[in-house]
């Protein structure tokens, strides 16, 4: 499998074109990843011609965005400063940094919402091949097209993700895996507690 998931990695690579990113991959700092609906995406080989692009760091991701929205001519948009999470809008691209939550990849990881969105591509590093980290196994839901969440408690710590679930499922053609199904039909009316432009964001 880890040799399956470095040539999975180095062809998602090549699709991301790393070499269009209006910021290059080695202006960010050691230990940051690719995330969520690029990775999913590239995998599945449906990657728009600007791609959103998330990146966890482990420092202060808003202070790094700022950073290099004066050195690239961009611009920054905090979205959670308690978080640290903030918005690079560069050339028309959107990039999306986070400081990284828990001591290490994987823990930042398990505090998402379905397994295809749990793969990383940690940046390319000269001292280290390229390799996927999915410790959710969302490779082989995204293989078997199939649409699980990582847990009930992720979905309800934040509401929108049952709805994300849905859309999901609907985009990519993907069935929501049996577990999946129920905990969002259980909690459905919470969907009602979400703000609305959120809702909309979610759905456009």
């Amino acid at each position: 499998m880890t040799c399956d998931r470095r040539e999975m990695a180095c062809r998602l690579w090549r699709r991301l074109e790393p070499e269009r990113w209006p910021v290059p991959p080695d202006a960010f700092p050691a230990g940051t990843a690719l995330v969520g609906g690029a990775v999913r995406d590239g995998l599945l080989d449906r990657l728009g011609e600007r791609p959103d692009l998330d990146l966890v760091v482990e420092g202060d991701a808003i202070a790094l965005t700022r950073r290099l929205a004066r050195g690239h001519h961009g611009s920054c948009v905090v979205l959670d400063a308690e978080r640290s999470i903030a918005r690079l809008v560069v050339r028309g691209w959107t990039i999306d940094l986070a400081h990284r939550m828990g001591d290490d990849l994987a823990t930042d990881l398990a505090r998402r919402d379905y397994s295809v969105n749990a793969i990383a591509l940690p940046l390319a590093d000269p001292d280290h091949p390229l390799e996927l980290v999915d410790p959710q196994d969302g490779l082989p839901d995204l293989l078997a097209g199939q649409l699980r969440a990582i847990g009930e408690a992720n979905l309800l710590n934040d509401p929108l993700r049952l709805l994300r679930g849905l859309r999901l499922a609907a985009e990519l053609a993907f069935e929501l895996e049996a577990k999946t199904a129920t905990w969002i039909r259980a909690h459905a009316a919470r969907c009602g507690t979400v703000a609305g432009e959120r809702v909309l964001a979610e759905l456009e």
